[in-house]
């Protein structure tokens, strides 16, 4: 456990790491290519690795240098047939379609929690588009076959649990013979995350079209010599964005160019609504903080820095409504739970209800336990409130290391002080 010491409050600058969504892409999108992909400035954590080793394991040519990888040949031919996921739920949704594409089947499991995900509406278009899967329960553990035929045609997808389910299929019908369309019924969870996805099929040369209704592919033989540097996090901005507000301080991001291609870069824009000045450089973006109302936000497209606002709300004059957060509840936890009982245990008050998770403002707040429900961004936001409150203590704290391995020590300028 760490003991969150919140009365030092030097903290001027913060490198932020890479950003895990584009590097599990990168990672995915140079595996089907046959040609030679460097990725520079990769995000190195639990979950990127994870991939990285289920690329391997399918037959994929990956090494690992110093600030990047470089992938020589693609997947096709398995190498290890068992594969361990962690509670990695986008290593998921990304590698098991890339299966239909691979010389046997394969049998993913994973910790406990990801067992608890739901995982059966990517299972049944994986069936549509001619895939046999395996799973007792619609979830993992799963083994999964190739698909007897590629994937093409028109599919209609309904209410889904992920964005990274289209994602996940987007990537691996680029590698397919025939074309494939996905039609939206329904609008989608985590949008930008899917049009993340679509700009770095675009910039690698594939023939991918997005627009808010539809996204089509048209597969073509992908033989490349790719080269391409990772972003910075915008989700793990977000958490130093929340320090700036809740102690009115200023801090510097180096080498962050703005805009970027992630949609939790909204950040920059609530923060500058709560009352935060904003500065945008050629080679840094610099924030100074204050909160002087309270906020009313759509959260559907950000549910990664929707625990960060939590926090936020905790310190503001005024309450805090956060609309559109009911897929909280399929991340690494529960996230609503996780965050209306880490408020309560703060002495705070949270309340969700029909979607809507709204903070009020409390003057009885204090120290205590975060169940962190080894959840990396329930730890990292609870933390921010340490700097506040007295007595914060982490339950478990290697969780970061999920997506931001080097967090603690980026927070090393409070002193943690390890209770266990």
């Amino acid at each position: 456990m760490y003991r969150i010491l919140y009365n030092e409050k030097s903290i001027k600058s913060v490198n932020l790491p890479s950003s895990k969504s584009i590097t599990h892409r990168a990672l995915i999108l140079g595996a089907l290519n046959s040609g030679r992909t460097e990725i520079t400035n990769p995000l190195i954590s639990e979950d990127t690795i994870i991939t990285r080793d289920a690329l391997i394991s399918f037959g994929a040519g990956i090494e690992t240098g110093k600030n990047k990888f470089v992938i020589t040949h693609p997947i096709g031919k398995v190498q290890n047939d068992n594969i361990f996921l962690g509670n990695s739920g986008s290593s998921a949704r990304f590698l098991i379609p890339l299966v239909s594409h691979l010389d046997k089947p394969v049998t993913f499991t994973g910790s406990p929690e990801l067992h608890k995900r739901p995982f059966s509406q990517l299972f049944d278009i994986l069936r549509q588009m001619g895939m046999t899967i395996e799973s007792e329960n619609n979830s993992l553990p799963a083994t999964i076959y190739p698909s007897e035929k590629q994937f093409s045609g028109e599919y209609i997808l309904k209410s889904l649990p992920s964005s990274q389910i289209v994602s996940g299929i987007m990537m691996a019908a680029a590698k397919g013979e025939k074309p494939v369309s996905l039609i939206f019924k329904k609008r989608l969870p985590s949008f930008p995350y899917i049009k993340i996805t679509q700009k770095m099929m675009s910039n690698f040369g594939l023939n991918v079209h997005l627009n808010s209704e539809s996204v089509s592919i048209k597969p073509e033989p992908i033989n490349y010599d790719w080269n391409y540097r990772c972003e910075q996090d915008m989700s793990a901005a977000s958490y130093w964005c929340a320090y700036s507000l809740i102690n009115k301080t200023e801090i510097s991001f180096p080498n962050l160019r703005m805009p970027t291609m992630q949609g939790d870069e909204e950040i920059f824009l609530i923060a500058e609504k709560l009352g935060a000045e904003i500065q945008l450089f050629k080679n840094k973006v610099v924030i100074n903080g204050n909160i002087t109302s309270g906020l009313d936000w759509d959260c559907e497209a950000i549910p990664d820095i929707v625990p960060t606002l939590a926090v936020i709300g905790m310190f503001a004059p005024e309450p805090f409504v956060l609309r559109n957060v009911k897929n909280l509840q399929y991340k690494e936890s529960n996230r609503i739970k996780a965050i209306e009982e880490n408020v309560k245990s703060l002495g705070g008050k949270a309340i969700y209800q029909d979607g809507t998770l709204t903070l009020f403002p409390s003057n009885r707040l204090h120290g205590g336990i975060i169940n962190s429900f080894n959840d990396h961004r329930i730890a990292m936001s609870f933390a921010l409130a340490g700097t506040r409150i007295d007595g914060v203590i982490i339950d478990n704290p290697d969780c970061v290391s999920k997506s931001y391995p080097d967090f603690w020590n980026d927070f090393t300028e409070w002193e943690l002080q390890n209770d266990g």
